[in-house]
């Protein structure tokens, strides 16, 4: 294109410019010799004057860029062209046909001339412009007039020809498409010679576009298409020759719009229509071959690219609507074969190995289909599977993302179609609706999906920007282009998701029983999602992590909304026992395998505590379907808490999974404990709660591990709740009963327990505490054994008069022992020791006046409050005695 008077001005502005930075460099150099020159040493001592300063002469100028080149749509239209020579026989080519036109129009409203001479005065304007436009070239040689007067010529005879049939029946319509043919022949022998695509254009395009408007006086014929198919192989041949893309692609695009109408719009299975198809189909897949092999170049051309795969398209949608059963899968695999011909050969020719390549998978997507329909039927969703993965490969291999968008819209319609009409989600929860026909279209849509996938790289566009009708599009791809990690990840997870959902129609439909499936697909999405989560996690994927973690709730949402409410008996806990081990195996290994976690993680402990719930519901409901007499809910709780205490044990030697281990070690105790109440009663439960404080308590020094402390502290507190709320309850001190010891036992494990554990404990501040509490536990013993000891030595005599003889005793032990506590402190000289016998003498005088002084009778409150009167007597003694002495050790 010329270089637009903008264009030049900017150009020579450039120029000055350069100019005026030379000058300005030449002007500075002179300065500084004259003030070299200026700077010499003069006769005279006197110190020469101080230089002027120096000038620092500016950059060198840039040098002139070249003009840009304009953008298509920056570009300016040179109206001079359009006014010269090309311009005035375009319009001239125009006004002549026009006028042909008005003159039949005139013509035909006043009556002139019948239909005959209408159509013969305009087949003979037609010639006398075509002879003119042939004169023009011979005698001035290669001119616009030329050009446009051929083409008005011919574009006259086609008009002419469309008048003698379809408005005046002049000629019948098999005759008509044989005068198209001679006018196309003229047209391409013309354009030939004088090497014109836009004669060739008319002369082709026009014979095509006969049929398609003879159609509208009775419908689009067999005979008018088959003509068509003769017009482009012949288009295919002129186009292919000479180069010409433009004509190929009008001759591709107005031959498909007809053979595609033709049949959309036939009923049945005609094989007239089938055969012309398939000559359709031969032909672009021929021409596709031809184009590529004339451009002797590796690359594939973009041209036969889109008419191989245009190829596929049209044979995936002329066997949806022509054919069915069998014959379509027949036609499928016969296709394949074709397509597999030329690709073996140009496979061998490293020059056209990429065309080879892209047929080869053409034949393999077809062959693909035509399996599958031959065996379970036709499909929609295998053939736009089998599309969308050809097409993300050829993506891959052509490097354009124009072909994955492509292929993501076949691959979105594969899904749906899949989804809606061959198995909807209804057939995988209702029984007796034969989900298995639709387990092969999620497979192959699995399949492409990961071909999509698998080739989802990041790419190197080739070519220009889009322009034109495609420019929408430019942001998309660019967008697409760039986020191919995105992609990648996205269709793994469609492919995965249609995977798993085929195996699940597969297991419903292979299973006799519609419970016993459902189970196994439980089972299934609970593996799946497990192992999402360990290659997610392997590669530190967070996206696909969450993703596995949202498909294991899924699974809990479909084990509790579905399998509680439908599988019949006992058999949802075997579900509820597959969802919770993936729950409770994925929330462990989220802290295992993904090392920046240093402490405990919510969606971890999310996923254990409901493994946790499942796993109680699963095994309470087997325990309860057992039969036997035993009880077996304890031995299932008693399970589940050793499950946890087994993974806690693995996860013990790892410092970083220190809060993790700790979250399953409390879940087992816990779960533990609650199992002894329905395994064991009185004071057998008190003996294992016991033991239990005493193990951990153990286990927690050996291990050196302080937070299982807490842990036997719980369990001994256990024992000594249990003890006093159902064995032994305080209000038995004070409250006449024929055994007011009876759980003596249960309060001596608990004394052992508690003792055991404070000895056991590393802080001497909560040894000491647990001591003083152990030995709280064994006075309150001691007291109930007095008073159990007093009910048994007269069992003849008044329950109540016994129980007050007892209290005597009672009275007297605590002023004992609170004497010798005393004593012990003031020889020791432990503030403790005193204070505690300071504390018991004070609970023994309190006791005299508050209970014994209200309750006991006159005898038994004498020998009480003498009792206790000598004990106090014998501290104060010894108080005195020893308060001041130094302490012996």
């Amino acid at each position: 294109m010329n270089t637009t008077l903008i264009e030049r001005i900017d150009d020579f502005e450039r120029r000055i410019r350069a100019m005026q930075y030379e000058l300005s460099a030449l002007r500075v150099q002179v300065q500084d010799a004259e003030h070299i020159a200026a700077e010499a040493p003069p006769l005279r001592t006197a110190p020469p004057p101080p230089p002027p300063p120096r000038r620092v002469a500016p950059p060198p100028p840039p040098p002139p860029r070249a003009p840009r080149e304009p953008r298509p749509w920056e570009r300016e239209i040179d109206f001079s062209e359009l006014a010269g020579a090309k311009g005035l026989a375009l319009a001239g080519g125009v006004v002549t046909l026009l006028g042909v036109v008005f003159f039949f129009v005139l013509a035909v409203n006043r009556g002139w001339i019948g239909p005959e001479l209408r159509v013969g005065f305009g087949a003979l304007a037609s010639a006398i412009v075509f002879g003119a436009g042939i004169w023009l070239r011979r005698r001035f040689g290669e001119t616009y007039s030329s050009l446009a007067a051929v083409g008005a010529g011919i574009a006259g005879a086609y008009a002419s020809l469309l008048a003698a049939v379809a408005l005046y029946h002049l000629l019948p319509k098999p005759a008509a498409l044989g005068a198209a043919a001679a006018i196309a022949a003229v047209g391409v022998a013309v354009s030939l010679a004088w090497e014109a695509e836009i004669v060739a254009g008319l002369g082709l395009i026009g014979a095509m576009g006969v049929p398609a408007l003879l159609a509208f006086q009775g419908g689009l014929t067999r005979v008018g298409t088959g003509f068509v198919a003769i017009v482009l192989a012949a288009t295919g041949i002129v186009a292919v020759r000479q180069r010409w893309h433009g004509l190929l692609i009008a001759g591709a695009v107005a031959s498909a719009l007809q053979i595609l109408a033709l049949v959309w719009d036939t009923n049945g299975s005609p094989a007239s229509v089938i055969a012309l198809a398939a000559v359709f189909w031969a032909l672009y897949v021929a021409i596709a071959i031809a184009e590529q092999l004339v451009r002797r170049v590796r690359d594939l051309g973009a041209l036969p690219a889109t008419l191989a795969l245009g190829s596929g398209g049209f044979l995936v949608l002329a066997a949806a609507l022509l054919l069915d059963g069998r014959a379509e899968g027949i036609a499928f695999l016969g296709a394949a074969g074709v397509y597999a011909l030329p690709s073996l050969a140009l496979l061998l020719r490293e020059r056209d190995r990429e065309l080879g390549t892209l047929l080869a998978g053409l034949a393999l997507a077809s062959g693909a289909v035509g399996v599958a329909d031959v065996v379970s039927g036709p499909s929609l969703s295998y053939a736009w599977a089998a599309e969308g993965a050809l097409l993300a490969w050829a993506a891959l291999r052509l490097r354009t993302t124009r072909l994955q968008l492509a292929g993501l819209v076949y691959l979105a319609l594969a899904a749906g179609h899949a989804l809606v009409f061959e198995a909807r989600p209804d057939k995988l929860f209702e029984a007796g609706l034969h989900p298995g026909a639709g387990a092969g279209a999620f497979a192959a849509v699995a399949a492409a999906f990961f071909m999509l996938a698998w080739t989802a790289k990041a790419r190197d566009e080739r070519g220009a920007a889009e322009t034109g009708f495609l420019r929408p599009l430019a942001v998309a791809l660019a967008w697409l282009a760039g986020r191919q990690p995105l992609v990648r990840a996205v269709a793994l997870g469609a492919s995965a998701l249609a995977a798993v959902y085929a195996a699940s129609l597969g297991l419903v439909a292979a299973f006799g029983s519609f419970e016993h499936a459902h189970i196994a697909v439980t089972a299934l999405w609970s593996l799946a999602g497990l192992a999402a989560l360990v290659v997610a996690l392997l590669v530190r994927n967070d996206p696909a992590r969450d993703a596995a973690l949202a498909w294991l709730g899924v699974t809990l949402l479909k084990t509790l909304a579905f399998d509680l409410r439908h599988l019949p008996g006992n058999l949802h806990a075997y579900a509820f026992f597959f969802a919770g081990g993936a729950l409770l195996l994925g929330g462990i290994l989220v802290h295992v395998l993904d090392r920046r976690a240093t402490t405990l993680l919510p969606e971890g402990v999310t996923a254990i505590v409901a493994a946790l719930g499942l796993g109680l519901a699963g095994g309470t409901t087997v325990a309860h379907g057992a039969v036997g007499p035993a009880d077996l809910d304890g031995v299932a709780t008693l399970a589940a808490a050793g499950v946890f205490g087994a993974f806690a044990a693995a996860c013990f030697r790892t410092p970083r999974l220190r809060d993790l281990t700790t979250l399953l070690w409390g879940i087992a105790l816990t779960v533990a404990a609650a199992a002894g109440p329905l395994l064991l009663d009185h004071a057998w439960l008190v003996l294992a709660w016991a033991a239990a404080a005493v193990a951990v308590a153990w286990l927690a020094g050996a291990v050196r591990e302080e937070r299982l402390g807490f842990a036997a502290l719980g369990y001994a507190l256990l024992a000594v709740g249990d003890t006093l709320v159902r064995e032994e309850r305080p209000d038995r001190l004070v409250h006449a009963a024929l055994h007011p010891g009876g759980g003596l036992p249960s309060v001596a494990l608990a004394v052992a327990a508690v003792a055991a554990v404070a000895a056991l404990t590393p802080r001497s501040t909560a040894r000491l505490a647990g001591l003083w509490s152990a030995a709280v536990l064994f006075v309150y013993g001691l007291s109930l054994g007095i008073l159990e000891l007093a009910e048994r030595i007269a069992p003849g005599d008044n329950v109540q008069t016994n129980f007050q003889r007892g209290h005597t005793g009672v009275s007297a032990l605590w002023g004992v022992l609170g004497l010798a506590l005393l004593y012990a402190g003031l020889r020791r000289g432990q503030r403790a020791l005193r204070l505690g016998g300071f504390t018991l003498l004070g609970l023994s005088v309190g006791k005299l006046f508050l209970y014994d002084l209200a309750t006991l009778s006159s005898a038994t409150r004498a020998v009480s409050f003498l009792a206790v009167g000598a004990v106090l007597l014998l501290g104060g003694f010894f108080y005195q005695r020893l308060a001041h002495r130094p302490r012996v050790s």
